[in-house]
């Protein structure tokens, strides 16, 4: 599916960034990854990503103004080029509207949607002289319907259904298609800063009962970043077992 292919993807050390990049590789893509600054955790998905090809694992905090640049250019150094970036690097905190200070959600809009912004901007012009592209936002169901969510993170997520929507006219008519998967509540990652009694509704409403697997997540993805995709556009996909149904 995804033969050949050369994907970057934010976030790649561990939950839905490990399933996708773990995905991807076995599709047959050349895997690049940005992680902040677990190390040990990068390099189980770099040993994961080269059981099956090429990976490149890459430090780097997406906040600064120009990492973005730097990520796309050693990525083009390596490869000549990019097909599908993955904007899943997000960070979250449960705290309360009334006791949520500028800081904290500076630094939640900065990762979450100021960082894809940037990304894409990074990427999409070598994707338009190629006249081929993909672009998979990992967004949240927090940002689709009202739940109980930290209002800064919820935003963010909103910010990114917007923006994927916007991209997809913008960009369509370059052979580039962007889509966001409304994700649930799945292992890893930010699972744990969710509250439990959050996590025990979620399980309940759930139509499958269950938390989701990062590779259910990835599977999607990789899909959507592939070729075998070819009208899919601008779409907001809810990946919940059945949640919010």
């Amino acid at each position: 599916m995804l033969a050949g292919r050369r994907v970057l993807v934010t976030g790649g050390s561990g939950g839905i960034g490990r399933g996708i990049c773990e995905v991807m590789a076995r599709e047959g893509a050349r895997v690049a990854f940005t992680y902040h600054g677990n190390a040990d955790a990068a390099e189980a998905t770099l040993a994961a990503v080269r059981g099956h090809g090429d990976g490149l694992a890459i430090q780097a905090d997406l906040r600064e103004r120009d990492a973005a640049t730097r990520i796309a250019a050693q990525v083009d150094a390596a490869w000549g080029g990019l097909d599908a970036l993955v904007n899943n690097a997000a960070v979250s905190e449960a705290v309360p509207f009334i006791l949520l200070d500028d800081d904290q959600w500076d630094d939640v809009i900065a990762l979450n949607i100021t960082a894809v912004f940037r990304l894409c901007r990074a990427v999409v012009r070598s994707m338009v002289r190629q006249k081929f592209g993909r672009i998979v936002n990992i967004g949240s169901i927090a940002g689709t319907r009202s739940i109980a969510s930290p209002v800064h993170y919820a935003a963010s997520k909103g910010a990114i259904e917007g923006m994927t929507r916007s991209l997809a006219h913008e960009l369509g008519r370059y052979g580039i298609l962007t889509n966001c998967i409304s994700a649930g509540i799945f292992e890893g990652g930010l699972r744990s800063t969710i509250p439990e009694h959050h996590q025990k509704r979620y399980i309940d409403a759930c139509a499958l009962g269950r938390i989701g697997q990062p590779g259910e997540c990835g599977e999607l993805a990789a899909w959507l970043a592939s070729p075998r995709n070819t009208y899919l556009n601008g779409a907001v996909i809810v990946l919940d077992g059945g949640t919010l149904a």
